[in-house]
């Protein structure tokens, strides 16, 4: 039975088509990745660029390859409940990064390879905080953990579609604490002189990810191998 199956397995396996993602790549001579336009501090960009931790994670991937990074900045990115309204397509890229966690959803999307595992973290302007921001637009993020322990503490909260936008709140005096992701958290911190963090270890901790399609199994190779691992990623 055992030999059966693996005679099986090889015939299927020789029916598959070559994985050639990786030469692919290395024939177009550039790695090219799909990021939103703004979502700080995981990427930020001027339109022919990009910056921020994952935009170096990408840099790093790119340069073992030997090739540069083409930014495709995808206008539409998170504007809607579903991906598919995105327009973000395989064809428009080998690579995605911008926040995403991973889930069934995005396992079921994509490849995920998990860089990072994080908690949630609150940030305060107030001694006091009542009006809360919770910044919740990561592709397979799931709030509802969040908007729960908000209500639970009957404080007035309102969701923010980025670290940027919860900024502005916070500064015009709108809201007076922002509930987000540690790394938001930090970045939000350095915006703002005076304010306080406090991290919440109750909340579920989230694994970040760079995304590829499906099947790009020695690009996979690759980028994976230039990412650092989280001990709990569990991927």
């Amino acid at each position: 039975m055992f030999t059966l199956l693996g005679v099986l397995s090889y015939l299927l396996l020789r029916q598959l088509p070559p994985d050639n993602s990786l030469a692919r790549v290395k024939a177009a001579g550039v790695l090219t990745a799909c990021v939103p336009p703004s979502l700080p501090p995981f990427i930020s960009s001027d339109g022919s660029a990009a910056t921020g931790s994952e935009a170096r994670l990408i840099e790093a991937a790119a340069r073992r390859m030997g090739v540069p990074v083409g930014w495709n900045i995808q206008a539409a990115w998170g504007t809607s409940p579903d991906p598919v309204d995105w327009g973000v397509r395989p064809e428009s890229c080998d690579v995605l990064a911008g926040g995403i966690v991973v889930n069934a959803e995005t396992q079921g999307l994509m490849q995920v390879l998990p860089y990072r595992t994080v908690g949630w973290a609150l940030l305060s302007t107030a001694p006091q905080p009542t009006k809360l921001a919770v910044v919740t637009n990561h592709w397979g993020l799931a709030a509802d953990d969040a908007y729960g322990w908000a209500d639970a503490r009957g404080l007035d909260f309102l969701a923010y579609p980025s670290a940027t936008e919860a900024l502005a709140a916070l500064r015009s005096g709108e809201r007076d604490s922002v509930l987000a992701l540690e790394d938001e958290v930090e970045w939000l911190r350095a915006q703002l002189p005076g304010s306080r963090p406090q991290a919440l270890p109750t909340l579920p901790r989230q694994t970040l990810a760079l995304g590829l399609w499906k099947n790009n199994i020695t690009l996979k190779r690759v980028v994976q191998g230039s990412l650092p691992r989280p001990a709990d990623a569990g991927q």
